[in-house]
């Protein structure tokens, strides 16, 4: 909850500034800053910016599972989560061997193979 209102902040800021600063307008072409003016400076500014900001999230949210996993088979059994997570992989039809760059720019959880391979270590 704290890390989405520090982005929601980072969000405002930056949208304060596309909308306070003339100089953004005539970049793009407008005589005087007004509201759509903003917000397409806007779009421009925070799309790198939220690329980044979704892979930590990314990153954070894999992490997570990780440890998710890790407390499911520390308190329960380690096998029936593996099981399990192969039944919803057969059922969503996931792709089993991901590239490591596509997923670390855009999945929040883990690959099936990671995940399996984690809970196998950790069990044996």
């Amino acid at each position: 909850m704290i890390i989405t209102i520090c982005q929601l902040g980072v969000m405002c800021y930056l949208f304060e500034i596309c909308m306070s600063f003339e100089m953004i307008a005539n970049s793009l072409g407008a005589s005087a800053m007004n509201f759509h003016i903003g917000i397409i400076a806007f779009s421009f500014l925070y799309s790198p910016i939220g690329l980044i900001i979704g892979i930590l999230m990314n990153i954070l949210s894999r992490k997570n599972e990780f440890e998710a996993d890790e407390y499911a088979k520390l308190t329960y059994d380690g096998n029936a989560l593996s099981l399990a997570l192969k039944k919803l992989s057969v059922d969503s039809l996931s792709n089993l061997y991901p590239h490591p760059l596509y997923v670390f720019v855009h999945y929040s959880h883990p690959p099936l193979i990671k995940r399996l391979n984690a809970l196998n270590k950790k069990i044996g």
